[in-house]
C-alpha cells in the first residue's frame, strides 16, 4: 500500500524539505517501489509508491497542474475505473493511474468527487488560488490518514510513524484514549484520536480543510441516511447483495502481484474465499487462503467443554476448500512465533498498543508469510459481521400471524420475554455474568490503577452503559452504525500492516456500495419464519459454502491453546511483566505488580479461560507502549 504525506509550513520555505525528509526517513525501510516529493513555496507533498495495481505502473504523484494552479496527491485504489473513464470522456486506452483518476475527478467535480470514487483511496489538493488544503478519505475500506497541527505548521500523512518521527512532534500521551480503549469503555471508540496528545486521526468518509491555519472536519458520507427499500420477496434482497458482493470480490483481485484470502472457517471470510476462488478460476488461477490453526490441539481437545465455541476450525477450513475445488489452503499454526516479539513487532508497526494483543502472533504470522511468498493483495472478511452476515435483532421485528404460527415459542421468547428482560432484568443478570460479557466487571480487572478510574469516572460510567445500550438496539440503523465504528480501528490498523509488510488488506464485505444497499434492508429480512438469523448470507450463499460452515452457530475462539503457549514461553514472558514493574509511565496507569502476581498464579493453575490471559496479554501491552514511549 502507498503512502501519502505532506506539510504546509507557516513559517516559510526553508524548513519543507527537511520536513519531507524526516518524514520519509521513518517510512524508508517499508517495502516499495520509489519514493518522490515536491513543493510549491510552503507545501510539501511526498508519495512512497507501491504496485497495488497493473495501472500502479503509470503513477506519478505528486503532481502541479499549472494551469487550474492545483498541488495533487493521492494514494489506493478505484473500483469504479470503467465508469469515471465514461463519465470523464477519458480515452480508454489512456495510461491511467487511479491517482490520475483521482485527479481528473477532482477537476471535475471539485471536492464532490467523494462522492464519485469507489474504493479505497485517500487525497490531498492544495488550490493556490484559494489558499486552501484539502483532505479526504475513502468511507470504507484499508486506509488510514492522520495529522498533526502546531505552531509551526500542519502534517499529515497516511503513515502515523512520519508524524510521531518529526522532529517537532511532542507526542505527549493521550491519556483519555488509553483508558478509553484499556476499559472498552467509552461508547465511541472510533472517535479519531491516537494515543498522541498532538496527532489525529481523519475518519473514513471524511474530508478536511486547512485555511488561514484554522481546521474545518466535514463528514460526507452518511449510510443511516438511506431509506428503506421494499421487496416483496426476500430472496430479491439476497440476489442484488449477491450481485454487488460478487462485483465487490472481483474488483478487489485487481492486482500486479497475485491475491491471496484469509480463511478463518467462518461465514465471511469463507464467502469471501468461495467466490474469489470462482472468478480466479475463470482465468486459469488458483486462490491461495492462509489460516491460523491451533498448535497444542490435543490440549485445548482435553480442556473444559467449550460448546458455544470452535476450538479448532481446520475441518471447517477444509471442507470450504473441497467444496470451492479451487482453493489451496495453508494452515499456519504459529508454534514458533513469540508471544512477547509479536506484540513488540505489532507496536512497532502501528503506534500502538492492541486489543487483541493475543492475537498478533497468528496475524502477524499470515502476514509475513503472505508478504514472504510475494502476494500484493489479502482478501479478508472482517466486515462482514455489520454487512452480509448481519444477525438482525430479532425483537424489533414487526408482528406477522405467519411468524406467531411457523415458531409460537421464539416468537414468545424473542419479541415478548426478550424485550421486559433487557428492560428491567438486565442489571442483574449483569452480576453474574463474567467479566468478558459484562462492561463493569472487564473495567475492574484490566489493572488500571483506581485512581485513574475514578478520574474519569470509568466504573459509574460503565455501570450506566446498559442502559445506554439497550437504548440503542432499540434502532436497527443505529446499530449498523455501531458496527461501521467498530471497523474503523480494524481498517486503520490493516492500513498500517498493509503499509509495513508491502501488500494490500482488501475487504470485499465493506464495499461502498454493498454497505450502502445493507443500510436499506429493512431488519426482518434477516430472519426467516422460524426466527433464525443470519438469513441474507444463508440464501446469498446456499449450495455453493458447506452447510457445516453456513449454518453452525457457534463462534470460532482466536487463540484458543494461548494459555498453553504462555506456559511455554513462560521465562520470557515473565522477564517482560518483571521489567514493566519498573517502568514509571506503567506504573502511573497500570498495576503492574498485581499483573506480574496473576501471571505466576495462572502458570500454576491447572486451567485458566482463555479470556483472562487473553485480558491480562493485553494489559501487558498497554505496559509495554507506555515503557517504550513515554519513560
Amino acid at each position: 500500500m502507498s503512502v501519502i504525506f505532506g506539510v504546509w509550513n507557516y513559517c516559510g520555505t526553508s524548513q519543507v524539505g527537511e520536513a519531507l525528509q524526516n518524514m520519509y526517513e521513518s517510512i524508508k525501510t517499508m517495502p516499495h517501489e520509489s519514493h518522490s516529493t515536491d513543493q510549491l513555496n510552503q507545501i510539501g507533498f511526498g508519495h512512497v509508491l507501491t504496485l497495488n495495481t497493473p495501472e500502479a505502473v503509470w503513477e506519478q504523484m505528486p503532481i502541479y497542474l499549472e494551469k487550474q494552479r492545483l498541488f495533487f496527491l493521492a494514494q489506493g485504489r478505484i473500483d469504479n475505473r470503467e465508469f469515471l473513464i465514461s463519465q470523464l470522456n477519458l480515452e480508454v486506452k489512456g495510461r491511467y493511474s487511479d491517482g490520475l483518476l483521482m485527479t481528473e475527478a477532482y477537476l471535475r467535480w471539485g471536492k464532490k468527487c467523494v462522492e464519485h470514487l469507489r474504493g479505497d483511496w485517500s487525497f490531498a489538493v492544495f488550490d493556490e488560488v484559494e489558499n486552501e488544503l484539502f483532505i479526504a478519505r475513502a468511507p470504507m475500506g484499508y486506509t488510514a490518514l492522520y495529522y498533526l497541527k502546531n505552531s509551526e505548521g500542519f502534517y499529515f500523512s497516511s503513515s502515523l510513524r512520519s508524524l510521531v518521527a518529526l522532529k517537532n512532534s511532542k507526542n505527549e500521551l493521550n491519556e483519555l484514549n488509553l483508558i478509553r480503549w484499556m476499559a472498552l469503555w467509552d461508547d465511541n471508540l472510533s472517535h479519531g484520536d491516537t494515543y498522541f496528545k498532538n496527532i489525529h486521526s481523519l475518519k473514513p468518509g471524511h474530508s478536511l480543510v486547512v485555511q488561514d491555519q484554522t481546521i474545518l472536519l466535514e463528514e460526507f458520507w452518511l449510510p443511516e441516511n438511506i431509506p428503506l427499500r421494499h421487496y416483496k420477496n426476500k430472496q430479491d434482497y439476497a440476489d442484488e447483495m449477491s450481485e454487488l458482493f460478487n462485483h465487490a470480490v472481483q474488483a478487489r483481485l485487481r492486482s500486479y502481484h497475485q491475491p491471496a484470502s484469509m480463511l478463518s472457517g467462518g461465514l465471511d471470510s469463507s464467502s469471501v474465499s468461495y467466490l474469489a476462488a470462482s472468478l480466479l478460476a475463470k482465468s486459469g488461477q488458483q486462490l491461495r487462503t492462509f489460516s491460523h490453526i491451533p498448535f497444542y490441539r490435543d490440549e485445548i481437545l482435553r480442556q473444559k467443554n467449550k460448546s458455544y465455541a470452535i476450538l479448532d476450525e481446520s475441518e471447517f477450513i477444509e471442507d470450504v476448500a473441497r467444496a470451492s475445488g479451487k482453493i489451496q489452503s495453508v494452515l499456519l499454526n504459529s508454534g514458533h512465533k513469540s508471544i512477547l516479539q509479536a506484540m513488540m513487532e505489532g507496536m512497532e508497526i502501528c503506534n500502538a498498543p492492541s486489543h487483541g494483543a493475543a492475537n498478533l502472533y497468528w496475524i502477524l504470522d499470515i502476514y509475513s508469510t503472505v508478504a514472504e511468498e510475494g502476494f500484493g493483495a489479502l482478501l479478508t472478511g472482517e466486515g462482514g459481521n455489520g454487512s452480509i452476515s448481519f444477525a438482525g435483532i430479532d425483537y424489533l421485528r414487526p408482528f406477522k400471524p405467519i411468524n406467531f404460527i411457523a415458531s409460537p415459542y421464539k416468537f414468545l421468547r424473542t419479541q415478548v420475554a426478550k424485550p421486559i428482560v433487557l428492560k428491567y432484568l438486565n442489571s442483574f443478570l449483569n452480576r453474574t455474568r463474567p467479566a468478558v460479557a459484562n462492561l463493569e466487571k472487564y473495567v475492574q480487572s484490566m489493572f488500571i490503577k483506581p485512581e485513574i478510574l475514578e478520574k474519569y469516572d470509568v466504573i459509574n460510567d460503565a455501570k450506566r452503559a446498559e442502559k445506554r445500550i439497550v437504548r440503542v438496539v432499540r434502532n436497527v440503523r443505529e446499530v449498523k452504525k455501531v458496527f461501521l465504528d467498530l471497523y474503523t480501528p480494524r481498517s486503520t490498523r490493516g492500513a498500517q500492516y498493509g503499509q509495513y509488510f508491502g501488500f494490500e488488506m482488501r475487504d470485499p464485505t465493506a464495499d461502498v456500495d454493498l454497505m450502502e444497499f445493507f443500510f436499506s434492508i429493512p431488519n426482518d429480512v434477516f430472519f426467516d419464519k422460524h426466527y433464525n438469523n443470519r438469513m441474507l448470507i444463508k440464501r446469498m450463499m446456499k449450495d455453493k459454502i458447506p452447510d457445516c460452515v453456513l449454518y453452525e452457530k457457534r463462534k470460532g475462539l482466536q487463540s484458543a491453546d494461548i494459555v498453553y503457549r504462555v506456559k511455554a514461553q513462560a521465562d520470557e514472558l515473565r522477564d517482560a511483566f518483571q521489567n514493566v514493574c519498573k517502568s514509571p509511565a506503567a506504573n502511573h496507569y497500570i498495576e503492574t505488580q498485581n499483573m506480574l502476581e496473576t501471571f505466576q498464579a495462572y502458570l500454576h493453575q491447572p486451567y485458566v479461560e482463555p479470556y483472562e490471559m487473553q485480558r491480562l496479554l493485553k494489559a501487558l501491552h498497554f505496559a509495554l507502549f507506555l515503557q517504550k514511549n513515554f519513560d
